[in-house]
């Protein structure tokens, strides 16, 4: 029976999801070459959202080389179905997927949709011999380590160095596991138990997700997580020997909740309507008698109407989504921090920041994110190398409230369709005290936590504005691609299971961070000149998309957003000293020697900086004051490009 209470507003929020392209490694394709079964290596750790990413476009990558391009209609557990289907054979090694970032939410690591229930798995070793010799070329190989509760698995070997100079044996591992080096080259390890103690200290100091212990002549490995699945082994019987005293279990795959990168923060939200869902009604008559009633109506399109998002703007990253491009980003970045892999971050990795430096992508992935050490989304395979990324060493407010280890983005103008996108996560949540808000599936309908995601977001208009004694503000329309509900019986958590949004992504306790950018901090210099006596301004950017729908999709809910001509607003008052404005106005040639040039500045050392070029006066009035006050002139101007753009913040951007 459904609950009786009712979903009230201390129980809505909305969070935004990064929409960036994500590496689907193969395990192969079907007969009719038209659906793909994404590796293990993916969905051990993710876990779809049931056709939430319909429409959008996946491109296949013959040996690295981008050969064919394919819409998805379906995707269901680990298979994707498209169209048209594929006529080159899938080479699993060197062949892979890229799903296309646009209407693309990146997904986060899934979690048990119930209790974390697990059993611990415990191994006894027997050490036989004191002679140190006997242990040469020895190792034990444990083959699926459990490393988690969603069930990834990792391979692990344990081996002896006797003389100090021995190499790592043939242990007929494949793939690249992690290998733990035990030296027991010390003239002073003498006995069984003695080299037992250095392989516990061995073991313990790696972070191979396991904990080793001694008893007497057993060395006790213990996975806290239920595996291996399969028995550790060992190179010689005879005096290494091994008993599963406890065989480990852990729940995984079939019982997770699904989640998106959600848990990351929209910033000072002065106003947001999140979109709408118009579904177009028909009614018609079949030319047949016998009634004045209809004869058959039904259900057309689906329309996502448009986003609004206004904040008070205490960074400038919006800019990069309405401007399309990241030319270049100046971060502090630490060495030798790189991923372990395409999937895995740094030993020391978990909930930390990645950045290519020396070679950024413009529409993303820019950083990447590490959660629990799962790279979120996956290295961008063709794009990024784990190797080349390194850890970023992140923004602090030092004890005069300037910011310290700044990002400075350089946004450019995109000239393309591919604009970035994101995602937007709307729950109403009845926020029960556990699992605050997870679906529940024991209902025909969502009866705890209603979910909505709108994806695809592009910004087609963005106005700043900042009146005298005011914030400076930002707002933003945005035209989604859909607006997307789970199925019934899929068990999902909203805002990534993150309850406290102050522990959100891009959150900062600091008044440094919180603070918006003031009017009063602002500056605009044109025409050669700073205007000090601005009274209030207004920038409007148009990108004028239009919605546009395609044959092939597979489904009547997706639309796309196309950009068409791009078009810049400059409107301000000032009180004035000369006629200046009107003799621009005259004017017949454009001003080209000369940038517009506004500046934001906060009190921690951030900036919002724009530059444009090429610009027409179009208009100014010159009214005469009632009061016999300051004259104050209305003036619009129209650059025809931006110069440039760039940002200097705290707020890390995935893409």
């Amino acid at each position: 029976m459904a609950r009786p209470n009712i979903f009230l507003g201390s129980g809505a929020s909305v969070t935004f999801v990064p929409e960036v392209d994500i590496y689907l490694k193969p395990d192969s394709l079907d007969a009719d070459k038209s659906t793909l079964t994404i590796d293990t290596d993916f969905t051990n750790r993710f876990d779809l959202v049931n056709d939430l990413y319909v429409g959008c476009v996946l491109e296949f990558y013959d040996n690295g080389t981008l050969t064919t391009t394919h819409r998805i209609t379906s995707n269901t557990g680990r298979k994707i179905t498209f169209h048209p289907a594929q006529t080159i054979t899938l080479d699993t090694t060197n062949d892979y997927y890229r799903l296309k970032g646009y209407g693309a939410p990146c997904p986060a690591k899934k979690v048990l949709g119930g209790s974390n229930v697990h059993t611990d798995e415990v191994t006894h070793f027997t050490f036989a011999s004191d002679t140190k010799s006997d242990y040469f070329g020895d190792w034990i190989y444990f083959y699926e380590i459990q490393t988690d509760d969603a069930g990834t698995e990792k391979a692990v070997v344990v081996w002896w160095d006797t003389t100090g100079s021995d190499t790592v044996p043939s242990h007929g591992v494949t793939g690249s596991p992690t290998v733990v080096d035990v030296d027991i080259s010390d003239s002073g390890l003498t006995t069984q138990e003695e080299y037992i103690a250095a392989t516990v200290a061995a073991i313990n100091a790696e972070s191979v997700d396991l904990t080793a212990s001694r008893s007497n002549n057993i060395l006790i490995i213990t996975n806290t997580y239920g595996g291996p699945t399969t028995d550790a082994n060992s190179s010689n019987a005879s005096h290494i020997t091994h008993e599963v005293v406890t065989q480990g279990s852990t729940a995984i795959s079939s019982s997770t909740a699904k989640k998106l990168n959600s848990d990351n923060w929209l910033g000072i939200v002065e106003s947001l309507t999140f979109p709408s869902v118009d579904v177009e009604f028909k009614q018609q008559n079949l030319f047949v008698g016998g009634s004045r009633n209809y004869t058959y109506q039904y259900k057309g399109i689906e329309t996502a109407g448009n986003a609004s998002i206004g904040v008070v703007a205490n960074h400038g990253a919006w800019l990069y989504y309405f401007f399309g491009k990241c030319s270049s980003i100046s971060a502090t970045l630490l060495s030798s921090t790189n991923p372990t892999s395409d999937f895995q971050g740094a030993a020391d990795g978990e909930d930390k920041f990645y950045l290519n430096g020396s070679s950024v992508t413009e529409t993303g992935p820019l950083f990447y994110r590490s959660i629990d050490r799962d790279m979120t989304p996956p290295v961008l395979r063709g794009q990024d190398t784990y190797t080349d990324l390194q850890q970023l060493d992140p923004p602090t407010i030092d004890a005069d409230g300037h910011i310290e280890k700044a990002i400075t983005y350089t946004f450019t103008e995109q000239e393309g369709d591919d604009l970035p996108s994101f995602a937007l996560e709307q729950v109403f949540s009845k926020l029960p005290s556990s699992n605050t808000y997870r679906t529940s599936t024991d209902n025909d309908n969502e009866d705890t936590n209603f979910v909505l995601i709108a994806t695809g977001n592009r910004v087609n208009t963005l106005t700043m504005t900042a009146n005298e004694n005011e914030e400076l503000k930002m707002t933003m329309d945005c035209m989604p691609r859909k607006v997307h509900n789970l199925e019934k019986t899929e068990s999902y958590e909203a805002r990534r299971g993150v309850t406290n949004e102050t522990e959100f992504i891009n959150y900062y306790s600091e008044d440094a961070c919180l603070e918006p950018f003031f009017f009063s901090s602002g500056s605009i210099s044109m025409f050669g000149q700073d205007f000090m006596r601005i009274t209030n301004f207004t920038l409007t950017m148009n990108n004028t998309l239009t919605d546009k729908r395609f044959i092939g999709i597979g489904s009547k809910t997706v639309k796309d957003a196309i950009p068409a001509q791009r078009t810049y607003e400059l409107t301000f008052s000032a009180l004035v000293t000369d006629d200046m404005l009107f003799n621009e106005l005259k004017n017949q040639h454009e001003t080209t020697g000369t940038v517009i040039d506004l500046i934001f500045d906060k009190g921690s050392e951030e900036q919002i900086r724009l530059k444009f070029d090429d610009y027409f006066l179009t208009t100014n009035t010159w009214p005469i004051p009632e009061d016999k006050g300051a004259v104050t002139v209305e003036a619009t101007i129209i650059p025809r490009s931006l110069n440039s753009c760039t940002v200097k913040t705290h707020w890390i951007l995935q893409g």
